[in-house]
């Protein structure tokens, strides 16, 4: 019976793949890399490419960012129907995602679009804060300390966000970079911050001064960890 997995890649070193996904990409017949005017298609095949079968069928799928709520929803049904297209016929289809599939993830749009007659598999990956956390050596929460994961989207109200937990990470950060950096600075954590841009890449840039960020090119992959206990005393670690 064919399977339709959900497979994510982590941020970009091939080497964090886990063994169940190197081993369901060596099934896929179908694999789906999504495409929304961004880079994501390319930066997820090439972490997964070397594990995939020299005969797989690439297919870069559209996910509209169109503000119209009702055309993106029609969009997504249609590329459900794609990926069902090809389960019908027997082939497993791989979706492959930066991160994790299961947050923040375009997956999750075609996951609610597959009947349940289908079996479905969705395998973890490593996710930006996650990869950050472990390769910088700074915990993401202590103890008791509460931990929040926040993307900037257009309603966000980043200060309140930072008085609501002792640890914030600030996803999709290039969205709203001016307004943190402003809401971080007039709340007290300027020494609390590391930021990272293309992490695990050879492009990456790490930054504890958001004042030697450029605020009019921060690329889109790039994930802050606000530790109000500091980071100070963790820098030690990081080379």
């Amino acid at each position: 019976m064919s399977k339709f997995y959900g497979i994510g890649v982590g941020v970009g070193d091939p080497e964090m793949l886990t063994i169940k996904a190197v081993n369901a990409l060596k099934e896929l017949d179908i694999i789906i890399v999504p495409d929304a005017g961004r880079d994501f298609e390319s930066t997820a095949y090439s972490i997964a490419k070397n594990y995939l079968k020299n005969d797989s069928k690439i297919i870069n799928m559209e996910f509209s960012m169109n503000p119209d709520v009702k055309k993106r929803e029609e969009e997504r049904k249609k590329n459900g129907k794609i990926v069902e297209e090809y389960l019908n016929e027997g082939k497993n289809v791989g979706f492959l995602t930066i991160g994790d599939p299961m947050t923040f993830s375009t997956y999750v749009y075609l996951l609610e679009n597959i009947s349940s007659s289908h079996e479905v598999v969705t395998i973890a990956g490593i996710s930006s804060f996650a990869d950050m956390s472990s390769r910088f050596n700074l915990p993401l929460v202590m103890g008791n300390e509460t931990l929040k994961v926040v993307p900037l989207h257009k309603n966000c109200d980043i200060k309140r966000e930072i008085e609501c937990a002792d640890n914030i990470v600030f996803m999709k950060v290039a969205l709203k970079f001016s307004e943190l950096k402003k809401a971080v600075k007039e709340t007290g954590n300027m020494n609390n911050i590391l930021m990272v841009s293309e992490s695990g890449k050879e492009k990456q840039k790490i930054y504890f001064n958001l004042d030697e960020v450029d605020e009019e090119n921060v690329p889109y992959f790039s994930t802050m960890i606000l530790k109000k206990g500091g980071v100070e005393k963790w820098k030690r670690f990081i080379s």
